[in-house]
């Protein structure tokens, strides 16, 4: 008589999800900007030559940086984006592959740039991504990071 192991769907899913991540982690090179915690997230979509795309050419993403770090007792992953081009008011998108905690979004029109921070759980990998949208609907090429919630 053989007995199996049957993983509940969520946690079979969450298992999977996990290996997804681990694997763009270790395969992703190491961004110069923000250090040994932070990793570029390489994106297998290619743009093709449209007019949106060729127009938003000069809207791109200057700067995006994430790291941990301790805030009021509680460990959180802290980004900083920088952006040139488009047309105010903006719309910055981030986006991370798993939160349980409300994140919070800042960002200035007038500088172009924006903060993102939300908590993390010690040792978990995060995979942050981020676009921005302008008033005209064009959309700068997403960008990720890589971070291990902890590591200063």
């Amino acid at each position: 008589m053989s007995r199996r192991t049957v993983l509940a769907p969520a946690t079979l899913l969450t298992a999977v999800f996990l290996a997804l991540v681990a694997m763009v982690g270790a395969y992703a090179p190491q961004s110069d900007a923000s250090g040994p915690t932070a990793r570029i997230v390489q994106s297998t979509t290619t743009l093709g030559t449209t007019n949106r795309a060729a127009a938003a050419s000069d809207f791109v993403i200057k700067s995006f940086a994430c790291s941990s770090k301790v805030q009021e007792g509680k460990t959180v992953i802290f980004c900083k984006a920088e952006w040139v081009g488009g047309k105010a008011p903006f719309t910055p998108k981030f986006k991370v592959n798993l939160t349980f905690f409300d994140p919070v979004l800042r960002f200035w029109n007038e500088t172009r740039t924006a903060e993102y921070t939300f908590r993390c759980l010690g040792g978990m990998e995060y995979v942050v991504t981020l676009s921005i949208g302008d008033i005209d609907g064009r959309e700068t090429p997403t960008q990720g990071r890589y971070v291990i919630c902890g590591n200063q």
